[in-house]
């Protein structure tokens, strides 16, 4: 990062570029393999430009290669798209925070010659901070009302720590370990649960009756255009197939799954018309009902909602907003694949609009920490009682732990 630069308006300004030696590695390696992608690229286009030609002007040709090309150009296209995107990262970008006088902050993102840029209005960033931890820790995130923005991954760990602390200096924002709502042990962790509606949400007001919490609907839209294209594309292979009549090749092998598929694809963009679940907001109950043009069937009924953390075999964690009917199984309110913060915002809203308790059973970062020791306390036991080896196994154990607990509290000196 660049020295946070303040104009004489009072504009303050945070630049970060990309650092370390080891990007021009992987540049060069994402050089080589767009080299491949493009040759890839090229020939499969002029491939299925010739095939579709002399299907369209014969009727005749190898269908089930143009099918199998269409498919393969859609994902290596995404791919090619994807690398090209890191190697303009790693050689031709730049972040850029503007922080005006008046509070209002602008984000500026540069890759290559591609810029954009997006406001933020101060007055909803809550604080920021890095996420992750280790050496090269995690990106610089804003906390919003309800969710968390990505500022930026580039420049070096330190450099988007000392960009954080400024940034809330000079809009007077709190860092996590100050905020009074938060318990002492959970500080470094967990974010307070806001009362407000995440991404992807909003509150719909009947004329009569209680209030209803649905899908947003500029996002369904955005779904509803996109499921459009594929099933243009479906149904058109489909009639291209039907073309050709039963005695085309690969006429029953491949008119079967794709006419599965359009029909899936035609019940999606059903359902994303006229169909969604939806919330509906009693006092003391939270009843999730499903809407079908003018049907509606109610699915479920719940007076408690929990925050969950669920671990795959891989240790990868995910989380879930569920309610609670016991003793039926509860029912899901929203998933979230890395950050719990925006399930927390929503429960929190819907513990307040319907009046129902809200258990957050997320373990903060010193909860883990104590999950951790309790590991290696129940494993040292389990080594002392096995026998000669185990007991000098779990002295190395017991010597590796003094030494971190040594270096750790060394490391604030430095």
């Amino acid at each position: 990062m660049d020295e946070a630069v303040t104009s004489a308006t009072g504009t303050t300004s945070f630049r970060f570029r990309p650092v370390g030696p080891g990007r021009f590695f992987v540049a060069a390696f994402l050089s080589l393999w767009l080299c491949g992608w493009l040759a890839g690229e090229v020939f499969a286009l002029w491939a299925l430009w010739r095939i579709l030609g002399a299907l369209l002007t014969g009727g005749e040709g190898p269908l089930p290669v143009a099918l199998f090309l269409l498919v393969w150009l859609s994902f290596w296209t995404l791919g090619g798209a994807a690398a090209l995107r890191e190697l303009l990262r790693a050689l031709w970008s730049e972040d850029r925070l503007t922080v005006a006088a008046d509070g209002e902050v602008e984000r500026q993102v540069q890759r290559g010659p591609f810029r954009r840029r997006r406001a933020l209005s101060g007055r909803e960033i809550r604080r920021f901070q890095v996420r992750g931890a280790g050496a090269w820790g995690g990106p610089l995130v804003a906390e919003l009302s309800g969710r968390s923005l990505e500022i930026t991954r580039l420049g070096s760990l330190r450099e988007r720590q000392e960009a954080a602390e400024q940034l809330n200096r000079r809009l007077g924002l709190r860092p996590v370990a100050e905020d009074p709502a938060e318990d002492p042990g959970q500080a470094q962790s967990r974010i307070p649960a806001v009362p407000a509606l995440p991404v992807g949400w909003q509150e719909s007001t009947p004329s009569f009756g209680s209030p209803l919490l649905v899908p947003d609907q500029a996002l369904r839209r955005q779904q509803r255009r996109v499921m459009g294209l594929v099933n243009l594309v479906l149904w058109g292979l489909l009639a291209l197939l039907l073309r050709g009549g039963p005695a085309g090749p690969g006429f029953w092998a491949l008119g079967i799954p794709l006419a599965l598929l359009a029909l899936a694809g035609g019940w999606g963009q059903l359902w994303l018309a006229f169909g969604r679940l939806e919330w509906r907001l009693e006092p003391r109950v939270l009843v999730l009902q499903r809407r079908f043009g003018q049907r509606l069937r109610t699915l479920g009924e719940a007076r408690a909602l929990e925050l969950v953390e669920r671990v795959d075999s891989d240790g990868d964690r995910s989380y879930r907003l569920q309610a609670l009917r016991p003793p039926d199984p509860p029912l899901r309110v929203d998933d979230h694949a890395t950050d719990p913060t925006p399930l927390r915002h929503l429960g929190a809203w819907l513990a307040q609009r319907a009046h129902v308790p809200f258990d957050d059973r997320v373990p903060s970062e010193e909860q883990r920490r104590q999950q951790r020791r309790d590991e290696m306390e129940r494993l040292r036991q389990q080594l002392v009682g096995s026998g000669r080896l185990g007991r000098w196994a779990a002295r190395q154990l017991e010597r590796a732990e003094a030494a971190g607990a040594e270096a750790a509290q060394r490391r604030p000196d430095t």
